[in-house]
């Protein structure tokens, strides 16, 4: 298994507060940690946490930022072949700072605006992933490798990213990324919007799998030509920076481990979940191990590459078309442990009879859907259940 990351390696610096950030108010910060990050980066860092043989491509500066992540990188054996050095431009920083109390984050990148010179790149990758932050490389690497899975993280929609989602096979889009893409609002009332919002994007690449992360709501996907809702797991919250980062690359784990696309998404949510449990992103990566044990212990160790189904999908008026993407399969997860809900797009509303299941341990009314509401499952806080209200935002 082989994974080249193209895109953000950065020193990220985590502040904690308990206080709001106001104009012209000075706060006193007394914890701080610092540590690599950036999109690409971290993604690379959890896929080399888990064994995987993975290659990362980023432009750092001439100082001891880039000393600290490229060691950062080798400690856990990622190849740092395809890291450059820009002797005019210092490393990429990100300054992160947490509200202890409401769990919210701001995030100030001060960007090195520097870019890979070298796309020659001479691996064989099973999967290229890239965070949209460098475009000449990924395109370069997109075309090249255009007969495997290639990624994108679009967690932003421009015109560089515009083009670059022509390029991808497998797009991972943002609530915001997407709202900007389509022009349409979420509205979590009128779930119209949210069968619209995601055909609008899957038939504009109808050649790519899209999944649509939408914070506490889980990810919207398609499969056999329906759009359905996965929601996440949940965990007490620390730090929801990384989240996203775990996501992708706990999917990216099950595409090269064969398994079907629900199982992927199951496990790229549960790393995502686990990851908002402790402070920084890079530090809050989870191991395997964590992952595949909690998945095992809530789907009776099922670990093969098809886990049987029997819950109604969210169906569409005008469903996405099938991506046919060889490498993910499509038999989804069984209901009875996880909560698929159904979407009736012709009226807009959450399918009161569509088979969504109640979790384990679900309090009364865990997981019952109305005609207002979408589907989402809520669970008691004393369960390692417990859903993280901004994984994936």
């Amino acid at each position: 298994m082989r994974v080249l990351c193209i895109g953000k390696s950065v020193i990220e610096t985590t502040c904690v507060i308990n206080e709001r950030i106001e104009e012209g108010k000075t706060i006193r910060i007394n914890n701080k940690t610092e540590c690599g990050g950036g999109l690409a980066g971290n993604v690379a860092y959890l896929l080399g946490k888990w064994g995987v043989e993975t290659y990362i491509a980023s432009m750092l500066g001439p100082d001891d930022g880039a000393s600290k992540i490229k060691k950062e990188y080798e400690t856990i054996g990622i190849k740092t072949d395809y890291l450059e050095t820009s002797y005019d431009k210092k490393t990429g920083q990100s300054i992160v700072i947490v509200n202890e109390t409401t769990k919210n984050k701001t995030v100030l990148d001060l960007e090195s605006n520097s870019f890979l010179k070298k796309y020659s790149f001479g691996i064989e990758p099973d999967i290229v992933i890239s965070d949209g932050n460098d475009f000449n490389a990924t395109v370069a690497a997109f075309d090249k490798y255009e007969k495997i899975p290639t990624y994108l993280i679009v967690s932003r929609f421009d015109k560089e990213m515009l083009e670059l989602c022509k390029y991808a096979n497998t797009l991972f889009f943002s609530q915001s990324a997407a709202e900007s893409a389509t022009n349409i609002k979420f509205d979590f009332n009128n779930t119209a919007t949210l069968v619209s919002i995601y055909n609008s994007i899957k038939q504009k690449y109808n050649k790519s799998e899209v999944i649509i992360t939408i914070g506490e709501r889980g990810c919207i996907y398609s499969i056999g030509g329906q759009v359905k809702i996965l929601p996440p797991v949940r965990v007490g919250i620390v730090d929801t920076n990384g989240a996203k980062e775990a996501f992708v690359g706990g999917y990216a784990y099950g595409v090269l481990k064969k398994f079907d696309l629900e199982k992927c998404l199951i496990y790229g949510t549960i790393a995502a979940s686990i990851a908002t449990t402790k402070l920084t992103s890079r530090n809050s990566l989870p191991s395997l191990s964590d992952v595949s044990n909690y998945y095992d212990s809530k789907f009776g160790g099922q670990n093969s590459t098809s886990v049987p189904n029997d819950t109604p999908p969210l169906n569409s008026q005008t469903p996405a078309t099938p991506s046919g993407n060889a490498n993910v399969g499509n038999q989804p997860v069984n209901s009875s442990q996880l909560n698929n809900g159904a979407i009736n797009n012709q009226n807009g509303n959450i399918n009161q009879n569509a088979g969504v299941q109640n979790i384990q341990n679900m309090p009364n009314n865990g997981g019952v859907v109305n005609n207002n509401q979408v589907a989402s499952n809520v669970v008691n806080n004393q369960n390692p259940n417990v859903v993280n209200q901004n994984v994936n935002k």
